[in-house]
């Protein structure tokens, strides 16, 4: 018998217990877990999965309400609604599209400068800075009248910049960017947001009012973020007066995007606020008809807190 034989059958009789000892282990083992799964049911114990608390009854003060929370995927999610269809007048918040207009249109230059006309100057004022009462025939460039607008909700400006191209034409540019988004429920009959004398808001007046819906107003903000930022980027600056009833009146530990608040007494509180959380995932918060101006605040905080919760 040769060396190589001799050490092949020693290794095999060496080698007998260890397999022997791994096949008893593996039996062993199969019993153990088999009876572990033949148990009867009834002694096996159910682990339940805790619920995730539910938010409780949000009761805003509003005709519309709507928050969208989108992340980064782009997904969108909606948080809270109220009426997100249905029309509505928004006031100043008319506003966000006649800057965009201003900033599509090739007629218009920021570093140009335009006249303040009679009627510009005489628009209703609001109780803020940008009332341009006193500044008829005088010359301002078209960035700091939009600065008037967007921060101070300056009707004067939103006026004098509309001239610019003639008011009626401005209003058909306005309503052909609502068509082009795709905005069923919104319409313009002017760039400031004020009703016509006299008129009162009901459904059969309602056509002659700047209206539109919670839903369409979630739509112009996310076209103004990716297109025309510098809109809201324009409504963070900090007023050298104070603004009442202003987005700076909300409270918020998340980065402030931007916003625009209107009001008059056919359309009520109006406010648009964006915020971003720590992931990035972005919130676009739009109420439309609180009792008044200070209800806007009161009911977008209450919105703000309860999306926090």
């Amino acid at each position: 018998m040769t060396k190589g034989i001799k050490f092949l059958l020693i290794a095999v009789l060496f080698s007998l217990p260890f397999w022997y000892g791994i096949n008893l282990f593996q039996e062993n083992l199969e019993k153990f877990f088999y009876a572990q799964i033949s148990q009867p049911f009834q002694n096996i114990v159910e682990v339940k999965i805790p619920e995730k608390p539910q938010k409780p009854n949000l009761d805003l003060q509003a005709r519309a309400a709507i928050s969208v929370k989108i992340n980064k995927a782009g997904r969108e999610i909606i948080l809270f609604k109220k009426n997100i269809n249905q029309p509505f007048p928004i006031a100043s918040l008319t506003k966000l599209i006649t800057a965009i207009i201003i900033l599509e249109d090739k007629n218009y230059d920021l570093e140009k400068s335009c006249t303040i006309s009679e009627k510009a100057a005489n628009q209703e004022n609001v109780p803020n800075y940008g009332n341009l009462d006193s500044e008829k025939g005088k010359k301002f460039k078209v960035k700091d009248l939009l600065d008037l607008m967007l921060i101070y909700s300056s009707n004067d400006a939103a006026w004098a910049l509309s001239e610019v191209i003639g008011v009626d034409q401005f209003v058909l540019k306005m309503n052909q960017k609502a068509r082009d988004l795709g905005l069923e429920s919104t319409h313009f009959i002017n760039p400031t947001g004020l009703d016509p004398d006299e008129l009162h808001y009901d459904s059969a007046t309602l056509p002659y009012l700047n209206y539109s819906s919670a839903s369409n107003l979630v739509k112009i903000s996310q076209y103004i973020l990716k297109e025309h930022p510098l809109i809201f980027e324009i409504s963070l600056k900090k007023p050298l007066y104070l603004v009442q009833d202003g987005i700076f009146d909300l409270f918020l530990t998340q980065e402030v995007i931007g916003g625009k608040t209107g009001y008059t007494d056919e359309a009520g509180g109006c406010i648009i606020f964006i915020f971003k959380d720590a992931r990035g995932n972005l919130f676009i918060n739009v109420i439309l008809g609180a009792p008044s101006s200070a209800a806007r605040i009161e009911e977008m905080q209450k919105l703000i807190d309860w999306i926090n919760e």
